[in-house]
């Protein structure tokens, strides 16, 4: 604990902005789930309402306001690590059966894909679709799967364990900016890491430390207008954001200038103006409304 302290205080005593565009945080609205609950995904939509992904329940809420609106609870989604929208569907990562399932609007299941063939059991922890296929990070095996969302085939596999270029060290959050890059979260390789669609090599933005752009423990990402890049550290609890050509811009503010400040984030999600942060230790998710861009 005195560590995790340390480490904090140091992180936000030596983080500041120097570049004039700054992304402040407004809140809008923080919903509070009870005891018996594990927030672990959310939706945000384009007017700010939000859905949460509740793991220890199976359920997911949408809130409008800080309000909750409506409900829908499925027995196979307790225990899963993401559930993301993709137009009128969704993705789930089903960490019980080891798959990405495909669920309707109302949350049925109508389709899945797996890894056969490929040597462990898959875990997918975050998914985005492009050009017809699912890229999906494979946290257990250190991997990026491309799947044809057609034939449910593996393409492309990318990965395995390490620290050099193209591996990964548990790979978990996923992004894709404009060009179709994909930007990967390492939570142990403390990085972020940019690779082309077609799995080639781009870049690595940060590393371990405590100071300006680097990382203790990388989790949710998440792209504002496709450029400008949000990593959450689930150990220090700081949000730091990135031009897109990977050079530090500052840490998330408050409208006053406070420094935003979680227990534990885990996936961070944008659309539009609007970001939800998901705080697992503190079983809460925030929305924010940024401002300071175009």
């Amino acid at each position: 604990m005195k560590i995790k302290i340390i480490a904090v205080l140091l992180l936000f005593g030596i983080t500041a902005i120097s570049d004039a565009a700054q992304v402040t945080a407004s809140l809008l609205y923080k919903v509070k789930l009870g005891d018996k609950s594990a927030p672990a995904d959310a939706v945000v939509e384009s007017d700010s309402s939000t859905g949460i992904y509740d793991a220890y329940t199976g359920s997911y809420t949408v809130y409008r306001n800080g309000k909750a609106v409506r409900s829908t609870q499925k027995a196979f989604l307790k225990g899963g690590t993401c559930l993301v929208k993709s137009g009128n569907y969704f993705l789930f990562c089903n960490s019980t059966e080891n798959t990405l399932d495909m669920l309707t609007g109302s949350l049925d299941k109508f389709s899945s894909f797996g890894a056969s063939g490929l040597k462990g059991k898959y875990d997918p922890t975050d998914a985005v679709v492009s050009g017809g296929y699912v890229y999906s990070a494979d946290n257990d095996n250190h991997r990026i799967l491309k799947t044809h969302m057609g034939t449910k085939a593996v393409e492309a596999v990318v990965g395995g364990y390490g620290q050099d270029k193209l591996q990964f060290w548990y790979p978990f959050a996923m992004a894709m900016d404009k060009k179709g890059v994909l930007y990967v979260s390492e939570v142990l390789g403390t990085r972020v890491q940019k690779i082309t669609k077609d799995f080639k090599f781009y870049e690595f933005i940060g590393q371990w430390g405590i100071d300006k752009g680097q990382f203790y423990r990388p989790t949710g990402i998440a792209l504002l207008n496709g450029e400008i890049l949000f990593v959450g550290d689930g150990f220090t609890g700081a949000v730091q954001y990135f031009d897109a050509d990977g050079k530090y811009m500052g840490v998330l503010k408050d409208r006053n200038g406070k420094k935003l400040k979680f227990e534990s984030v885990t996936h961070m999600r944008i659309n539009g103006r609007y970001m939800a942060v998901v705080d697992g230790f503190a079983r809460t998710v925030s929305v924010y409304e940024l401002r300071g861009t175009k």
